[in-house]
């Protein structure tokens, strides 16, 4: 049997280590909630006082955590009272995912074409313009109205 000084010692030690465990937990898993106060800083991270948005949900995951529920069943919980606004990172279905990247997809897709079309545009006007060179009768004959309806101005 241990003396009792022994086993007081690795109670407080039990208890002070499973205190530590609830506020990196919860921060852990507040962190993976975007907080709505217009801050944009995740539950876990929102620095305003008195927010209207994080101090609910913090109890509410505090609650959770204390009752031994999931990290998974309480950010689906939380996702599905305040919307999927809330997620901070994409759902791991193919359709979350293709929410996410389709922005970026289609936005590099647009800059290549974009390039891909200028390139064609250039190369097609520098085609043209070197085998349809006005020539000089044309240019002398404008010249030379240009110069009279000038002259008319005086």
């Amino acid at each position: 049997m241990r003396p009792p000084a022994t086993s007081l010692l690795a109670l407080l030690l039990a208890c002070s280590a499973q205190a530590a465990v609830p506020y990196a937990k919860l921060r852990q898993v507040a962190d993976l909630v975007s907080c709505q106060c217009g801050c944009s800083y995740t539950v876990g991270s929102c620095n305003m006082l008195n927010c209207h948005f994080r101090d609910p949900i913090l109890k509410q995951i505090s609650e959770g955590l204390e009752a031994g529920e999931q990290e998974e069943a309480l950010l689906e919980a939380v996702y599905e009272q305040y919307g999927p606004e809330t997620r901070v990172q994409p759902r791991e279905d193919a359709f979350g995912m293709l929410g996410w990247t389709a922005p970026f997809a289609l936005l590099i897709a647009g800059l290549a074409a974009m390039v891909l079309v200028v390139r064609r545009w250039r190369a097609h006007t520098s085609a043209r313009s070197a085998t349809q060179r006005v020539p000089d009768q044309v240019l002398d004959h404008y010249r030379a109205q240009i110069e009279d309806d000038l002259g008319k101005l005086d």
